[in-house]
């Protein structure tokens, strides 16, 4: 009896040494899959304005739904299930409040676009509890490569022909929109360039940075323009505070990038006989004095919408509970603020909560991007630092600021769903884990809050 024990005692524990050794190969495809899926998603939800036919617009959503099944169909769909409100509990109680109030519409759209919105938060809660933030951002990085690289064939003859109109990329999408899409997709590229390791790629990026730059500012766009260089001078002020600015060396692809651009930029100007008039050129361009466009045009006519959008809120008393989704394109027009389009259709209750949602990432990855600590997780906090800014500052002037068209609007969705440990982390509690986590990069998209979860089981085990 008692060798009976130990012989079954020693094949369990041969079992369970032999089933802990074994590649996770289940959990590493599903991780593939829903990466691959996601990054198909973000493509699709840019390339609806390449194609002409409606049902476009539904392929993202249709990638997203499937990477939710994909997780309930995973081993451990019961635990993802108990823990899916387990983070954007604000944004969660928002969508609901918001679709409440646009069944009082009695609109059908406004109806079924707040369940698509609700659907998608449902989704992204199973995907970030199965691979993490740093996994959507590493599709999300993917997308963004391959989207600027489609951008630059569609629309390399409108782009190096020279002409004043403004650049669209060959596609369908308004030159606002694909700006801000544009300044979705810098920093994650400004991000990788950062971060890869292999001098062709480092150089491959470096060269798609600059043409992201250049694309962004051919489109006219002067809100998406800005919002990428108050991202890139906030980074920089941090930067100069933290005295990190002491420490960057240039190198030599650096200056050899630098002299070949500035003969290039000066032959462009001479060409187009600007050389003398830079500032009247930028001017120009940007159509900052136009009638139609310029400053005194009231913003290209937003300010005489929004006033009428402010004048409805106020006639049919609804600050607090707003129109509904989408009620502002229905009622009033294109809204192109995003803050004044979340309260006419969410009001003050809903739309605050969502906006609280996205201040809490905000503040949430400011103090976890701390300049003075130099490894791969503060530099890819500092990168969804400021994409947050780029996110806030652009919806000043456009409408996405609480949406699913675009890339950048889906990415950012992403981001309010998380939870706390899920966006940021905490702190290793052991020596150990500090190291694996200064080794651990999230360019290779680990899930940091798996990383801290098992040292710290680890660290309670051995405590024991």
């Amino acid at each position: 009896m008692e060798q009976t024990r130990m012989t079954r005692g020693m094949e369990w524990s041969a079992t369970f040494r032999a089933a802990s050794m074994a590649p996770p190969t289940t959990r590493i495809t599903l991780g593939w899959l829903l990466r691959l899926s996601l990054c198909c998603s973000f493509l699709s939800s840019f390339a609806q304005y390449e194609v002409s036919f409606g049902a476009a617009a539904l392929l993202p959503l249709a990638g997203i739904a499937l990477c939710g099944l994909l997780v309930l169909c995973g081993r451990q769909r019961t635990h993802r299930l108990q823990q899916i409100l387990g983070g954007g509990g604000l944004l969660f109680a928002a969508m609901l409040f918001g679709e409440a109030v646009s069944y009082t519409s009695k609109d059908t759209y406004s109806q079924m676009y707040g369940l698509v919105f609700i659907g998608i938060f449902l989704c992204a809660r199973l995907i970030l509890q199965e691979i993490g933030i740093a996994n959507v951002m590493r599709a999300y990085s993917q997308a963004a490569i391959v989207t600027v690289c489609l951008v630059l064939i569609t629309g390399r003859q409108t782009l190096f022909a020279g002409q004043g109109a403004r650049f669209s990329g060959g596609t369908r999408a308004h030159p606002n929109l694909l700006a801000f899409i544009l300044a979705g997709f810098f920093p994650l590229i400004v991000w990788r360039t950062m971060e890869e390791k292999s001098k062709w790629k480092k150089r491959a990026f470096i060269v798609l940075s600059v043409a992201v730059f250049v694309m962004l500012f051919v489109t006219g766009s002067r809100g998406s323009l800005s919002a990428v260089l108050a991202a890139g001078i906030a980074l920089l002020v941090r930067s100069a505070a933290a005295g990190r600015l002491q420490k960057i060396r240039l190198h030599h692809l650096h200056i050899v990038l630098l002299l070949i651009l500035i003969p290039l930029a000066v032959a462009f100007l001479i060409q187009h006989n600007r050389i003398g008039g830079i500032t009247d050129y930028i001017v120009d361009f940007l159509a900052v004095n136009n009638s139609q466009r310029g400053l005194k045009s009231g913003l290209s006519g937003r300010t005489g919408i929004w006033e009428i959008a402010l004048r409805l809120l106020r006639a049919h008393g609804r600050w607090l509970f707003g129109f509904g989704y989408r009620a502002g394109e229905r009622m009033v027009g294109t809204i192109d603020d995003g803050y004044i389009q979340l309260l006419f259709e969410s009001g003050l209750i809903a739309g605050g909560l969502i906006l609280g949602s996205m201040l809490r990432v905000f503040f949430l990855l400011w103090k976890a991007s701390n300049p003075r600590v130099n490894n791969p997780w503060t530099r890819f906090y500092m990168m969804l630092w400021c994409l947050m800014i780029v996110y806030f500052l652009n919806n000043i002037s456009t409408r996405y600021l609480f949406s699913y068209g675009s890339p950048f609007s889906l990415c950012v969705l992403f981001l309010m769903s998380t939870s706390r440990h899920e966006l940021v982390g905490g702190a290793p509690q052991t020596r150990a884990g500090q190291e694996g986590m200064q080794a651990a990069s999230p360019r290779t998209g680990l899930n940091r809050s798996a990383i801290l979860g098992r040292l710290w089981n680890a660290g309670k085990q051995r405590q024991y």
